[in-house]
Parts: C-alpha cells; sequence; structure tokens
C-alpha cells in the first residue's frame, strides 16, 4: 500500500546516517507528497510540517506586532481599564508606562476583576495595583522559540515583550502564540469567526491581508520565497517595493496565480482576491 510505503520511507531516515538538514527536507518533501496523495488529510500535514520547522523559528517569527497590542497606560485609574478592555478577547494585557516602548508588566483580567470588586480600588491608577501587575521577560527577537517556550513554562511566564535591536517594542509573544505554530490557531469563545481565506471558485479566493502565507502554500501548492514577512500583507509590499495607496488598484503575478488588491486600509493591506492564471 502507498500509505505503508510511505510510512516506511518516513521511518528509515531517522536510522540513517544523514545529517538534519537533509533529513528534514526529505520528510517535508514526504508529507507533502502524503498530502497530495491523500495519505495525511491538510491539519495533519500542516502539523507535521510545524513541528519540523518549530526548532527554527524565532520570537519575531511568531509575535504580535506592536501595531495590534492592546496594551493598559500604568496611569489610568481601575476603573478606566476596566471599560478599555471590556468586550476585548484577551484575558492578559500587557501594561506600558507612558509609551509602547516602556511596558513595565502585564495583568490578567481574572485578578483586575478581583480588584475591582473592592470599590476603592477602582480610583488607583493602575502602576499602584501591585497584586495584579506581573512582570514580564524582555527578549530579542532572534530568541529561539523552542528556547523560550522551555523557559516560560520554566518560570510559569504567559508573556515575554520582544525587544529589537535598537531597545523598543517589537511585539509580544504568549505561550498560546507559540503552541499555535505547532497545533494551528487556537479558536476560543471569545474569537471572532472570520475566515481568512474563503474559496470563490476554483482557483479563486478571498484572502485576508493578516493571512498566514504557510496556509495559502498548503492551499495552493506554491512556496513563497522565505523573508521577513509571514502574511499576505507583508509578501505583497515586498512584492510591489511599497504600500499600495488606498484608493489604487494593484495585482502582483507569482507562481501561476495573480494576486488583486481590493482594499487597503491604514497602511495594511486588508483584502485581496487570488486568481490562478
Amino acid at each position: 500500500m502507498e500509505e505503508e510505503r510511505l510510512l516506511r520511507k518516513m521511518r528509515s531516515v531517522f536510522s540513517e546516517e544523514i545529517d538534519q538538514d537533509e533529513r528534514e527536507e526529505l520528510l517535508l518533501k514526504w508529507i507533502s507528497e502524503g498530502q497530495t496523495e491523500g495519505i495525511f488529510v491538510p491539519e495533519e500535514a500542516s502539523m507535521m510540517r510545524n513541528v519540523i520547522l518549530f526548532k527554527h523559528m524565532d520570537a519575531k517569527d511568531v509575535m504580535t506586532h506592536r501595531k495590534h497590542i492592546c496594551a493598559l497606560d500604568a496611569s489610568c485609574t481601575l476603573e478606566e481599564c476596566m471599560q478599555e478592555i471590556i468586550g476585548r478577547r484577551y484575558s492578559r494585557f500587557p501594561v506600558y508606562q507612558e509609551t509602547i516602548d516602556q511596558i513595565i508588566g502585564s495583568v490578567h483580567i481574572r485578578d483586575l476583576l478581583k480588584a475591582y470588586m473592592s470599590e476603592q480600588n477602582r480610583s488607583v491608577e493602575l502602576h499602584a495595583l501591585k497584586d495584579c501587575l506581573k512582570p514580564v521577560a524582555c527578549i530579542p527577537e532572534t530568541r529561539n522559540i523552542e528556547r523560550l517556550l522551555k523557559q516560560m513554562k520554566a518560570r510559569k511566564n504567559h508573556m515575554a515583550v520582544v525587544i529589537d535591536e535598537y531597545g523598543q517594542t517589537s511585539g509580544i509573544v504568549t505561550m498560546e502564540d507559540i503552541i499555535e505554530e505547532i497545533v494551528g490557531n487556537i479558536q476560543d469563545e471569545y474569537d471572532e469567526d472570520v475566515e481568512e481565506v474563503v474559496k470563490l471558485s476554483e482557483g479563486s479566493y478571498l484572502v485576508q491581508g493578516g493571512a498566514d502565507l504557510e496556509d495559502l502554500e498548503n492551499l495552493l501548492g506554491i512556496a513563497f520565497e522565505k523573508s521577513d514577512y509571514g502574511t499576505v500583507n507583508g509578501f505583497l509590499i515586498d512584492m510591489l517595493d511599497r504600500i499600495p495607496a488606498e484608493d489604487e488598484s494593484s495585482s502582483v503575478d507569482y507562481e501561476g496565480y495573480r494576486f488583486h488588491i481590493l482594499s487597503v486600509d491604514n497602511n495594511m493591506i486588508q483584502t485581496v482576491k487570488i486568481v490562478k492564471i
């Protein structure tokens, strides 16, 4: 059977004396073959690829970019903070002093609610609520996420601040971000059910700018050149070598597909139509 043959080949690379890079290349190749032949469903193939590539990823690859961080001002009162986080889908929030480049800790909504039960706490500024404010680790963008996960588990720390070469906040990483790199997106009851990729017809898709390129590789059967981007938005900006204007109609041809940019907002490509050509 094809399945037995493929699995036998995959097991054999662990007994042969070949270097790690060659072993990984062979496994990735056979995983793709298995998906094409229907031996692995896309979710299984994606998880196996993620396990292989996990050790090569850095904090910058998985972080939430500073532009998308939902953070709380340390000088705000508890009452003001509660109003700010109502309706947010997060349980933990970084806390900054003056600017996002000075993150002094993080708070969990559970601790804020507990403090809020006391009316006298409601007028207290967040930085003064010592029982709520927890320390966060600051790490470089290049910190390997396998190593980072071990550190976070050992220290029982669920959030880390990613710092760039200039000492500024580049983004944040949570334990959930790291785990999702293996198992895929973990959607809870508070996550908005927004499909990042919608199939319109055969060979035609409507895609959100924040969609993961790895997901598109699996869907379209193409490979994107690895660079400092991981989303459709980053890929298209890199290909165009500029940020398209909001009223501009642009397209990029790549690997047999045409990427039509449909909407741009706040310097980010929001929606793209992909058509096979």
